[in-house]
Protein backbone atom coordinates (compact mmCIF):
# COMPACT_ATOMS: atom_id res chain seq x y z
CA UNK A 1 0.00 0.00 0.00
CA UNK A 2 3.02 2.32 1.12
CA UNK A 3 4.44 1.63 -2.20
CA UNK A 4 1.65 2.02 -4.31
CA UNK A 5 0.97 5.39 -2.65
CA UNK A 6 4.52 6.95 -3.35
CA UNK A 7 4.39 5.51 -6.87
CA UNK A 8 0.98 7.21 -7.33
CA UNK A 9 2.54 10.77 -5.95
CA UNK A 10 5.66 10.62 -8.14
CA UNK A 11 3.05 10.10 -11.28
CA UNK A 12 0.85 13.08 -9.71
CA UNK A 13 4.23 15.46 -9.19
CA UNK A 14 5.19 14.61 -12.73
CA UNK A 15 1.72 15.56 -14.13
CA UNK A 16 1.22 11.68 -15.64
CA UNK A 17 -1.96 11.42 -13.68
CA UNK A 18 -5.29 12.39 -16.05
CA UNK A 19 -7.70 14.48 -14.85
CA UNK A 20 -9.99 12.13 -13.08
CA UNK A 21 -6.94 10.56 -10.96
CA UNK A 22 -5.30 13.81 -10.49
CA UNK A 23 -8.85 14.83 -8.19
CA UNK A 24 -8.89 11.75 -6.65
CA UNK A 25 -5.61 12.02 -5.36
CA UNK A 26 -6.61 15.68 -4.46
CA UNK A 27 -9.14 14.58 -2.44
CA UNK A 28 -7.42 11.79 -0.68
CA UNK A 29 -4.82 14.33 0.18
CA UNK A 30 -6.84 16.26 2.46
CA UNK A 31 -7.27 13.59 4.78
CA UNK A 32 -4.72 11.10 3.98
CA UNK A 33 -1.51 12.04 6.07
CA UNK A 34 0.47 9.63 5.21
CA UNK A 35 -0.08 10.81 1.45
CA UNK A 36 0.74 14.35 2.62
CA UNK A 37 3.94 13.16 3.91
CA UNK A 38 4.94 11.78 0.80
CA UNK A 39 4.16 14.62 -1.58
CA UNK A 40 5.53 16.85 0.93
CA UNK A 41 8.94 15.12 1.06
CA UNK A 42 9.02 15.40 -2.77
CA UNK A 43 8.62 19.07 -2.36
CA UNK A 44 10.89 20.13 0.45
CA UNK A 45 13.78 17.91 -1.63
CA UNK A 46 13.25 20.40 -4.33
CA UNK A 47 13.05 23.26 -2.65
CA UNK A 48 15.99 22.25 -0.96
CA UNK A 49 17.94 22.01 -4.30
CA UNK A 50 16.53 25.46 -5.14
CA UNK A 51 17.57 26.91 -1.97
CA UNK A 52 21.11 25.27 -2.15
CA UNK A 53 21.81 26.48 -5.65
CA UNK A 54 19.70 29.92 -5.05
CA UNK A 55 22.19 32.47 -5.61
CA UNK A 56 25.15 30.68 -7.59
CA UNK A 57 24.45 31.67 -11.39
CA UNK A 58 27.37 28.86 -12.88
CA UNK A 59 24.64 26.34 -11.26
CA UNK A 60 21.32 28.21 -12.84
CA UNK A 61 21.25 25.95 -15.56
CA UNK A 62 21.26 22.76 -13.96
CA UNK A 63 18.41 24.23 -11.34
CA UNK A 64 16.36 24.63 -14.65
CA UNK A 65 17.05 21.39 -15.44
CA UNK A 66 16.14 19.13 -12.77
CA UNK A 67 13.20 21.36 -12.05
CA UNK A 68 11.76 21.35 -15.31
CA UNK A 69 11.37 17.21 -14.98
CA UNK A 70 9.31 18.06 -11.74
CA UNK A 71 7.00 20.24 -11.66
CA UNK A 72 4.63 21.02 -8.56
CA UNK A 73 1.31 20.81 -8.55
CA UNK A 74 0.17 21.18 -5.18
CA UNK A 75 -0.43 24.98 -4.60
CA UNK A 76 -3.20 25.22 -6.44
CA UNK A 77 -5.08 22.24 -5.31
CA UNK A 78 -9.16 22.99 -5.23
CA UNK A 79 -11.66 20.61 -2.57
CA UNK A 80 -13.38 18.48 -4.47
CA UNK A 81 -17.15 18.62 -4.01
CA UNK A 82 -17.86 14.78 -3.81
CA UNK A 83 -15.61 12.12 -2.79
CA UNK A 84 -14.60 10.02 -5.95
CA UNK A 85 -13.47 6.46 -5.28
CA UNK A 86 -9.68 5.94 -5.16
CA UNK A 87 -8.48 4.40 -7.73
CA UNK A 88 -4.62 3.75 -7.15
CA UNK A 89 -2.85 2.34 -10.26
CA UNK A 90 -1.38 -0.73 -9.42
CA UNK A 91 0.63 -0.69 -12.61
CA UNK A 92 2.56 2.48 -13.48
CA UNK A 93 5.33 3.48 -15.47
CA UNK A 94 8.84 1.99 -13.78
CA UNK A 95 10.54 5.24 -15.44
CA UNK A 96 8.52 7.51 -13.38
CA UNK A 97 9.42 6.36 -10.06
CA UNK A 98 12.75 6.32 -11.26
CA UNK A 99 12.94 10.03 -12.08
CA UNK A 100 11.22 10.76 -8.83
CA UNK A 101 14.18 8.68 -6.95
CA UNK A 102 16.80 9.67 -9.45
CA UNK A 103 15.54 13.43 -8.47
CA UNK A 104 16.06 12.73 -4.57
CA UNK A 105 19.04 11.07 -5.11
CA UNK A 106 20.98 14.30 -7.56
CA UNK A 107 19.30 16.50 -4.41
CA UNK A 108 21.61 14.57 -1.94
CA UNK A 109 24.91 13.80 -3.70
CA UNK A 110 25.09 17.31 -5.36
CA UNK A 111 24.39 19.19 -1.76
CA UNK A 112 26.55 16.67 -0.42
CA UNK A 113 29.78 17.82 -3.26
CA UNK A 114 28.76 21.14 -3.22
CA UNK A 115 28.15 21.90 0.76
CA UNK A 116 29.94 19.40 2.24
CA UNK A 117 28.67 19.46 5.84
CA UNK A 118 30.97 17.14 7.40
CA UNK A 119 33.71 18.84 5.30
CA UNK A 120 32.93 22.57 6.99
CA UNK A 121 34.52 25.76 6.09
CA UNK A 122 37.97 25.25 5.89
CA UNK A 123 38.79 29.45 5.66
CA UNK A 124 36.32 29.06 9.39
CA UNK A 125 38.50 26.04 10.70
CA UNK A 126 41.91 27.82 9.49
CA UNK A 127 41.97 31.39 9.74
CA UNK A 128 43.06 32.52 13.11
CA UNK A 129 45.81 34.96 13.50
CA UNK A 130 47.79 34.90 16.65
CA UNK A 131 46.98 36.85 19.42
CA UNK A 132 48.78 40.48 19.69
CA UNK A 133 50.36 40.94 23.07
CA UNK A 134 52.17 43.49 23.65
CA UNK A 135 51.55 45.05 27.52
CA UNK A 136 53.29 44.69 30.44
CA UNK A 137 51.79 43.90 33.84
CA UNK A 138 51.18 47.26 35.22
CA UNK A 139 52.00 48.97 32.03
CA UNK A 140 50.37 52.25 31.41
CA UNK A 141 48.00 51.44 28.71
CA UNK A 142 49.53 53.07 25.40
CA UNK A 143 47.53 53.32 21.40
CA UNK A 144 49.12 50.00 20.87
CA UNK A 145 47.82 48.42 23.44
CA UNK A 146 44.42 49.78 23.01
CA UNK A 147 44.93 48.63 19.57
CA UNK A 148 45.60 44.70 20.75
CA UNK A 149 42.61 44.75 22.98
CA UNK A 150 40.48 45.81 19.85
CA UNK A 151 42.10 42.92 17.92
CA UNK A 152 42.09 40.12 20.10
CA UNK A 153 38.02 40.80 20.64
CA UNK A 154 38.21 40.87 17.03
CA UNK A 155 36.86 44.59 16.49
CA UNK A 156 38.39 44.29 13.27
CA UNK A 157 37.05 47.71 12.27
CA UNK A 158 38.08 49.67 14.76
CA UNK A 159 41.46 47.82 15.42
CA UNK A 160 42.01 48.82 11.64
CA UNK A 161 41.72 53.00 12.47
CA UNK A 162 43.93 52.32 15.74
CA UNK A 163 46.15 50.37 13.60
CA UNK A 164 46.36 52.43 10.64
CA UNK A 165 47.34 55.08 12.97
CA UNK A 166 50.14 53.32 14.20
CA UNK A 167 51.30 52.41 11.17
CA UNK A 168 51.45 55.42 9.37
CA UNK A 169 53.60 56.87 12.34
CA UNK A 170 56.39 54.01 12.24
CA UNK A 171 55.82 51.86 8.87
CA UNK A 172 58.73 50.08 9.60
CA UNK A 173 57.35 48.49 12.54
CA UNK A 174 56.60 44.63 11.33
CA UNK A 175 54.08 43.73 14.26
CA UNK A 176 51.82 46.90 13.42
CA UNK A 177 52.40 46.38 9.73
CA UNK A 178 50.91 42.61 9.88
CA UNK A 179 48.06 42.88 12.50
CA UNK A 180 47.03 45.99 10.08
CA UNK A 181 47.39 44.32 7.05
CA UNK A 182 44.70 41.44 8.49
CA UNK A 183 43.08 43.91 9.88
CA UNK A 184 42.69 45.44 6.45
CA UNK A 185 41.65 41.76 5.09
CA UNK A 186 39.19 41.27 7.53
CA UNK A 187 37.25 44.52 6.55
CA UNK A 188 36.85 43.85 3.12
CA UNK A 189 40.20 45.93 2.24
CA UNK A 190 41.95 42.77 0.78
CA UNK A 191 43.97 44.41 -1.89
CA UNK A 192 45.05 46.90 0.51
CA UNK A 193 46.12 44.23 3.13
CA UNK A 194 47.25 42.20 0.87
CA UNK A 195 49.91 44.75 -0.31
CA UNK A 196 51.31 45.31 3.09
CA UNK A 197 51.31 41.59 3.74
CA UNK A 198 53.21 41.01 0.68
CA UNK A 199 55.86 43.44 1.44
CA UNK A 200 56.22 42.02 4.68
CA UNK A 201 56.98 39.03 3.55
CA UNK A 202 59.87 40.40 1.50
CA UNK A 203 61.27 41.86 4.78
CA UNK A 204 63.29 39.32 7.09
CA UNK A 205 61.57 40.00 10.32
CA UNK A 206 59.43 37.82 12.94
CA UNK A 207 56.59 37.73 11.00
CA UNK A 208 57.47 36.81 7.71
CA UNK A 209 55.61 33.55 7.49
CA UNK A 210 52.67 34.82 9.53
CA UNK A 211 52.18 37.02 6.61
CA UNK A 212 52.80 34.06 4.00
CA UNK A 213 50.02 32.69 6.15
CA UNK A 214 47.99 35.42 6.30
CA UNK A 215 48.23 35.95 2.72
CA UNK A 216 47.11 32.39 2.06
CA UNK A 217 43.89 32.74 4.00
CA UNK A 218 43.03 35.86 2.06
CA UNK A 219 42.89 33.50 -1.34
CA UNK A 220 41.31 30.91 0.84
CA UNK A 221 38.44 32.86 1.97
CA UNK A 222 37.77 33.52 -1.86
CA UNK A 223 37.82 30.28 -2.71
CA UNK A 224 40.82 30.48 -4.68
CA UNK A 225 43.02 27.09 -3.94
CA UNK A 226 45.81 28.04 -6.49
CA UNK A 227 47.03 31.17 -4.87
CA UNK A 228 45.81 29.42 -1.55
CA UNK A 229 48.80 26.93 -1.94
CA UNK A 230 51.01 29.06 -3.49
CA UNK A 231 51.60 30.94 -0.47
CA UNK A 232 51.10 27.82 2.35
CA UNK A 233 54.23 26.15 0.26
CA UNK A 234 56.13 28.94 1.32
CA UNK A 235 56.01 28.30 4.36
CA UNK A 236 59.11 25.88 5.74
CA UNK A 237 59.09 23.24 7.83
CA UNK A 238 60.52 24.90 11.25
CA UNK A 239 58.11 27.95 10.75
CA UNK A 240 55.28 28.25 13.46
CA UNK A 241 52.81 27.76 10.54
CA UNK A 242 54.05 24.84 9.28
CA UNK A 243 52.02 22.17 10.68
CA UNK A 244 49.03 23.87 10.16
CA UNK A 245 49.94 24.79 6.45
CA UNK A 246 50.44 21.29 5.73
CA UNK A 247 47.35 20.24 7.34
CA UNK A 248 45.56 22.55 4.91
CA UNK A 249 47.04 21.60 2.06
CA UNK A 250 45.99 18.70 2.57
CA UNK A 251 42.33 19.31 2.63
CA UNK A 252 42.48 21.69 -0.46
Amino acid sequence: MTEDKILWTARYAEGDLNETESLAYESLLKHDQELKEHLLDYLEAHGSLRMLFAYDNERKSLVSTLEALNEEYFDNIEAAEAEIDTVQPKVTKLSTYLRWVSGLAAVFVLGMLIWAPWKGDLYEQFNAAPQMNVAERGAEKTDLDQAATLFNDKKYQEAKVALSKLNLADSQNAMVTYYYGVSLIETSEVAKGRLLLEELFKGDSVYKYDAAYAMAMSYLKEDKKVDTRFWLEKIPDGAVQFEKAQQLLKKL
